[in-house]
């Protein structure tokens, strides 16, 4: 448990997708007394393994996307830049009615079409790492989901560490901080831990294609009947998106547990 953030099922309904993200946490302005700086002594999101538990058809969407990467089989020459797969995705027809022209759901599938991308089928499972051998951050990880024009998508994924993640026995600590708070009288990080859990409870419409981030870290999908439970601490500031517009923030108090809903 100390190195995986546990099992997380997603269903995506038609037309669900999540902009492209990295599973890798950056604590840029080192605030946290967990060290994320897994480039040195820090510990951080290391792979990720996405299982498929569902059969989407070639053109009913719901691919995971690689961003950065290209087909690995196509020349060079053969790769379809994005302005191409766009143009010909709106005189293919396949998401008119569906998708919003110049939505990013729409230019999400033309980036599907275009880019590396993995489509679901049951059995199939797709590992991929967020760190380069020296423990820096992998760009080429930047990942997203694309949407689902026909059907539905079960998948299930697992986070796994390259150490002890934070509230665990041996986790990394950022000593600078932890000594901040020590002389401030504040307790160790540990002992402030909250119980956290975000509920999509279904009643506004505009909340079907909800996300959770935490900040600006992608942490799971948070639509239609979707629920996620998390460990957390006070002044925390976790992030309801739709799209890439940030439309509810929860900031954690100092209850223990902690609900809310959307």
């Amino acid at each position: 448990e100390s190195l995986t953030d546990g099992l997380q099922v997603l269903r995506y309904n038609k037309t669900t997708a999540y902009i492209p993200h990295l599973d890798w946490i950056d604590d840029i302005h080192g605030r946290e007394e967990h060290n994320f700086d897994s480039e040195h002594l820090g510990s951080n999101r290391f792979a990720t393994i996405l299982l498929y538990m569902s059969d989407l058809e070639e053109g009913d969407g719901g691919e995971t996307v690689f961003s950065h990467g290209w087909p690995p089989q196509q020349a060079v020459e053969n790769r379809v830049q994005f302005n191409d797969a766009l143009a010909a995705l709106r005189e293919s027809g396949d998401v008119e009615g569906l998708l919003d022209r110049d939505s990013w759901q729409e230019k999400m599938v033309a980036r599907c079409r275009s880019r590396l991308a993995v489509r679901p089928h049951s059995s199939r499972a797709v590992l991929f790492y967020s760190q380069n051998p020296d423990g820096t951050v992998d760009s080429r990880s930047m990942h997203g989901g694309c949407p689902v024009v026909k059907g539905e998508k079960w998948a299930a994924n697992l986070w796994v560490w390259n150490a002890p993640r934070g509230g665990f026995p041996g986790s990394p600590k950022n000593h600078k901080v932890v000594e901040q708070n020590q002389a401030a009288g504040k307790s160790p990080e540990n002992d402030l831990q909250k119980k956290a859990s975000f509920d999509n409870t279904k009643t506004d419409e505009s909340m079907i294609g909800a996300q959770l981030y935490f900040q600006d870290t992608f942490w799971g999908n948070l639509g239609f009947g979707d629920s996620l439970s998390v460990n957390t601490y006070e002044g925390h500031q976790w992030n309801v998106k739709v799209g890439e517009k940030t439309v509810k923030t929860f900031v954690i108090d100092k209850r223990q547990i902690q609900r809310y809903t959307i």
